[in-house]
């Protein structure tokens, strides 16, 4: 089941599904756009509110696994999480927010109980951040430190990206911290990325989803992961950030649904996402290294396509990271990704 079929992020999910040959159950809490897509598509449809748990375990039962990709995961994520562990259906997503996130990771006595898999963040940041952090704790594996810069390129943002980016910045800052996840000010540290082709592109601490995988799955005990951000906006955002994040959650709830026109092909295939990792040990040494994947969202798609198939042929279980379940070199499979040593 692909649940928020008819949303920018589950549009280009749907695509890339019929592109490898599959077809999935398409549901949603909007019945109309539902129906016209089940037209456009020949898919079956099922309308499905996540406040109605008898009806979403029913659905549920009748299928293998389901791929969330409508948020914000803070409302989306724990009801439908619950209702697959009732109903033993493997749950993945394309979740980057940072408390659902936990939250999802927290399900893994449950999951196990039940025979299924919780997989969260199956989409952009954290496959393609955690992805990388591995490969660099596989080069350095006495690493007591590492950062992440990502910088990601997208043709278009959708309307739950951006109630999840709000209301991210509304919770304040986090890094991990001795191997524990605390709370700082919002970019709270700013830097540059080693081997970053931009020399004035910084970069400031953000609250990240790719904090808590990337510590689940290499160990390392202090992280901090950032966004592209300047010096007076990181100063700016220290100050006013809740309050920022407040202001940008009232507009995105304002915000109209109706799809926004993608841009053509041919502007995509030039967009190019790149994240930065650095890590370093108690003696000094260092090691750092740089993901280049393509536009943020296909990028997304085309990963979570690929965590469901592999989950479908090979069932996990448990509640796991991204790295976890598909191993370090997952990002790789994506098309047009790459890792080079720096």
């Amino acid at each position: 089941m692909l649940y928020g079929a008819y949303g920018s992020t589950g549009r280009l999910i749907l695509d890339e599904a019929l592109r490898h040959g599959h077809r999935p159950v398409l549901a949603g809490r909007d019945s109309a756009q539902l129906a016209a897509l089940g037209q456009a598509t020949g898919l079956s449809t099922l309308p499905l509110p996540l406040d109605d748990g008898a009806a979403l375990r029913a659905a549920l039962s009748r299928v293998s696994g389901v791929l969330l990709a409508a948020g914000p995961y803070q409302l989306t994520g724990q009801p439908m999480r619950a209702a697959c562990l009732d109903a033993g259906c493997s749950y993945l997503d394309v979740n980057g927010e940072i408390e659902d996130f936990s939250a999802a990771l927290a399900c893994d006595a449950q999951a196990r109980t039940a025979g299924i898999a919780i997989i969260a963040g199956v989409g952009y940041g954290v496959v393609f951040a955690e992805c990388l952090a591995a490969q660099l704790a596989l080069r350095l594996p006495d690493a007591t430190w590492l950062r992440l810069s990502l910088a990601t390129q997208t043709g278009a943002r959708s309307r739950g990206a951006q109630l999840s980016t709000a209301a991210t910045i509304a919770a304040g800052g986090r890094e991990i911290y001795q191997g524990s996840l605390r709370k700082r000010a919002l970019a709270f540290s700013t830097w540059r990325a080693p081997g970053a082709d931009a020399p004035r592109m910084r970069f400031a601490a953000a609250p990240l989803a790719e904090l808590l995988a990337v510590q689940r799955s290499t160990g390392i005990p202090n992280i901090v992961a950032g966004i592209p951000l300047s010096r007076a906006a990181a100063a700016l955002m220290r100050i006013a950030g809740p309050l920022l994040g407040k202001l940008l959650t009232r507009q995105a709830a304002r915000a109209s649904n109706t799809a926004v026109p993608s841009p053509s092909a041919a502007a995509i295939a030039v967009l190019r996402s790149r994240v930065w990792a650095e890590a370093g040990n108690a003696t000094g040494e260092r090691v750092a290294a740089m993901l280049e994947t393509g536009e943020g969202y296909h990028a997304a798609a085309a990963a979570a396509v690929r965590a469901l198939e592999l989950q479908l042929q090979e069932p996990r279980v448990g509640a796991l990271t991204p790295v976890q379940a598909f191993g370090g070199s997952f990002a790789l499979l994506v098309p047009g990704t790459s890792i080079q040593e720096l």
